[in-house]
């Protein structure tokens, strides 16, 4: 039962943190969509890479039941403007697929993302890394 508890909270948590990224982004102007972090990267260019994170999680969840990995599909990147509503709509598609996972979620094997893992890794373990990533894109920005 904990599992599952600490599951929801990931996921409650995860789903506040999305919200207000998507907002944060939708809300930026150019100058500063465009506007450099302190490794180099543009806010808009670390919102897709987080984007891109989010919508390869979801895939790895959606794809669960596959023998073998999936071939992994690529976020477009469709310019700066659209970052929030990407974060937006790879958060919602993730945390929809969560909640599909049936009667005992926490213990759902599901594919991690390139990147994360090479393999098969529990649910929780991987919307625990997502939320990581989104604190500190929160904390960048």
């Amino acid at each position: 039962m904990q599992d599952l508890d600490t599951l929801d909270a990931v996921s409650i948590r995860l789903e506040t943190v999305l919200n207000r990224l998507a907002s944060r982004y939708r809300s930026m102007p150019e100058s500063k969509l465009l506007g450099r972090l302190p490794d180099g990267r543009s806010r808009a260019a670390a919102g897709h890479e987080f984007a891109s994170l989010i919508a390869l999680a979801a895939q790895g969840v959606e794809d669960r039941a596959r023998p073998i990995p999936p071939a992994w599909r690529a976020l477009p990147y469709e310019g700066p403007f659209v970052v929030g509503d990407q974060i937006g709509v790879t958060g919602h598609d993730l945390l929809a697929a969560c909640g599909r996972l049936g009667e005992n979620p926490a213990a759902a094997a599901v594919w991690a993302p390139p990147g994360v893992r090479c393999d098969r890794s529990g649910v929780g373990t991987i919307l625990g890394r997502v939320l990581g990533a989104a604190e500190d894109l929160a904390e960048a920005i």
